[in-house]
């Protein structure tokens, strides 16, 4: 992480403190919305969760969680050579993630996953999702789940239209390339047999309906346009790539 981008993260965090939202932090700084607002979302939740009291029989399994998460994260950062601020407040964002499970019981996570953006319980769903992706060490594992969460955006781009959300689209479609993307990164030159099956399986048919969506709602076309293209240039990245791994 670039010493400037710690320094805007930083800054967000402060205003996300002091009651400032998500969106208002993003329009400050649009060039780097896509990198910041799921560690700002997974900092919200853990600001939300720090008011919880769990239940006497958890206060043991959280804190032993808590120093497991702030132990794997320490090893993490120092290997990675970020600064020491970064890696406790990331480390307390992931554990306070962890301990609102906990306290919940997996009915508010299994009750996010069908929520959509704008709505309470959608923060909850992508700091999930980032829970996954940092205790997952492998790149073929990181990559399966990017093509997971990749065929989520598309759903809830699908969703969002049926329920006349336009305005939501774009950033969907933003969340899916970066999914993909990431996809490419991790397994483009070595594609896994596996990721490129979920997505020719999962993520093919959503696409299908985008592009007839994109016929049917004119003022989408280049959002939708660009999510396609994102999803046919991972594929030939693939194809590119050469082997089938697992």
């Amino acid at each position: 992480m670039s010493k400037a981008f710690e320094k805007i993260l930083d800054e967000c965090l402060e205003r996300l403190i002091q009651g400032e939202s998500i969106e208002e932090c993003l329009a400050r700084y649009p060039e780097h919305a896509a990198e910041l607002e799921p560690l700002l979302r997974v900092a919200l939740v853990a600001k939300e969760a720090s008011s919880l009291e769990p239940r006497p029989e958890l206060k043991a399994a959280a804190r032993h969680r808590f120093q497991l998460a702030l132990s794997d994260v320490e090893r993490r950062q120092q290997r990675r050579g970020f600064a020491l601020r970064w890696r406790w407040r990331w480390a307390l964002a992931i554990t306070a993630v962890l301990l609102l499970i906990l306290v919940a019981g997996g009915s508010t996570v299994a009750a996010s996953s069908d929520s959509l953006p704008g709505e309470p319980l959608y923060p909850v769903k992508t700091a999930v999702e980032q829970v996954r992706l940092w205790f997952t060490t492998t790149d073929t594992g990181k990559a399966k789940l990017h093509a997971q969460f990749a065929n989520r955006r598309a759903q809830e781009i699908i969703r969002i239209i049926e329920k006349d959300r336009p305005d939501r689209v774009p950033r969907l479609v933003e969340r899916l390339v970066n999914h993909l993307d990431e996809i490419k990164l991790l397994v483009g030159a070595k594609p896994g047999a596996k990721v490129k099956q979920f997505l020719l399986q999962n993520l093919a048919p959503n696409m299908l309906v985008l592009r007839d969506l994109e016929l049917e709602k004119p003022a989408l076309r280049s959002a939708l346009e660009r999510a396609r293209q994102a999803y046919a240039d991972t594929l030939q990245a693939m194809e590119e790539g050469g082997g089938e791994g697992q």
